[in-house]
């Protein structure tokens, strides 16, 4: 596991918003604000402080085109998600 994804695990609970923005970008790519707050219904009032956050965390980083991608990938996101799941069994 990345450094990073461990400082975001630690940081971001899995109920807030922040780390659904994450796992949305880790997932779908580069995308704007807008783009975010209409595919995952969170207001955008609510997206733009959580870019803001993630990117003063490093976790983001923000393109020429004004989007946001995700540091980490969806894959070793999920893959943190199993094993954490797994380890409780």
């Amino acid at each position: 596991m990345t450094d990073l994804l461990e400082k975001a695990i630690k940081e971001l609970s899995p109920n807030t918003s922040r780390f659904k923005v994450l796992v949305y970008l880790s997932f779908k790519g580069p995308s704007l604000p807008g783009q975010i707050a209409e595919e995952t219904g969170i207001p955008s009032g609510t997206i733009r402080p959580a870019l803001r956050y993630m990117l003063g965390k490093r976790y983001l980083t923000q393109q020429r085109d004004g989007s946001y991608r995700s540091k980490i990938s969806f894959t070793d996101i999920i893959s943190n998600i199993y094993t954490s799941k797994e380890q409780k069994k």
